[in-house]
Order: structure tokens, then C-alpha cells, then sequence
């Protein structure tokens, strides 16, 4: 099934239901929008949960929820490894899908972990090359709990999120 065409709004029920490029309404504690963007389901050769993928908050913020056309070109403020539970626990649906590469978005390049040693470098989830001593300018690749992209835009945006 081709999801970009899925009927919207959509719960997925796993990563294996999303695509690149879905995204989602982040609910900010002012009553207005943040968005979060998939940029990537890890291949199954290089996961190890099925609910796991990579996310992004994008430099956008609206008074309603975000659709194809607001989100168009913005940047990615952050972006880490997620739950499906990132999506259903905070704006609950996926809203659309938007092409990634129609908005210059890809996999940042991350390390796998603060040390080196048996650890490699990332494209977003994707193994490149095994991590050395020289890689330390690149971020660590982390992994969020389910609300951490909205705090990541409140912080943008100068709100304190609901505790």
C-alpha cells in the first residue's frame, strides 16, 4: 500500500507504517503548534525495534495544526531516535506526508555512542563506517521519550511545557 496516498489522518500502528516525510502536529503549551517530521524507518538489517524511527522537530510553529504547504522548506531543529509513541502520545495521528528531498531534509550524520570503540558512524539510523577518536565533532544520536519533541519546541520558542 502506497501511504503517501493513505486517507489522513492516520494512527500508525508501528514504524513499518510510516514513511519519510509523514508528519505530525507537536501541541505546544500556549495552545498553538510545533511539528514533527519522520526522516527516516530504519531498515530491519539495522533496528531493533520495530517501533523505533527517526524524528525531527522542524522550525515551525502555527496557530492551527501544521499541513504540507506551512512546513514547506523549514529546517530541522533536532533530530533522534523515537517511539511511535512520540506521534500517538502527543499530536496522536500522522497529518500528511510531504516529499523530504523536495524540502533539502536528510539524515544527519550522528556517532553511535560517546566512545568509540565498537560503535560506528550514522546516516540517521544507517551504519556508515566504524566510529574513531576523530569523529567527536559529530552528536551522539539519541534516543527520546515520547514528549521530548515537544520540549525541544517549547525550549525554540521560548514556552515552559506543562509538567
Amino acid at each position: 500500500m502506497n501511504r503517501k496516498l493513505h486517507d489522513y489522518p492516520m494512527v500508525p500502528k508501528s514504524a513499518d507504517w510510516l514513511l519519510p516525510g509523514h508528519f505530525w502536529a507537536l501541541p505546544l503549551s500556549d495552545g498553538s503548534y510545533g511539528c514533527g517530521r519522520v526522516i527516516e524507518v530504519p531498515a530491519p538489517a539495522h533496528r531493533m525495534n520495530r517501533m523505533i524511527f527517526l524524528a525531527a522537530v522542524l522550525d515551525w510553529r502555527g496557530a492551527n495544526e501544521p499541513t504540507s504547504e506551512s512546513i514547506e522548506r523549514l529546517p530541522c531543529l533536532a533530530q533522534g531516535k523515537a517511539h511511535i509513541r512520540a506521534i500517538t502520545r502527543t499530536g496522536g495521528t500522522v497529518l500528511g506526508w510531504r516529499d523530504l528531498d523536495a524540502d533539502g531534509i536528510e539524515p544527519w550524520l550522528f556517532r553511535g555512542a560517546e566512545l568509540n570503540p565498537n560503535s560506528s558512524v550514522l546516516r540517521g539510523c544507517t551504519p556508515l563506517r566504524p566510529q574513531t577518536p576523530a569523529d567527536t565533532d559529530l552528536p551522539v544520536l539519541s534516543a527520546w521519550g515520547y514528549s521530548f519533541a515537544v520540549r525541544i519546541a517549547e525550549a525554540r520558542f521560548g514556552l515552559r511545557a506543562k509538567v
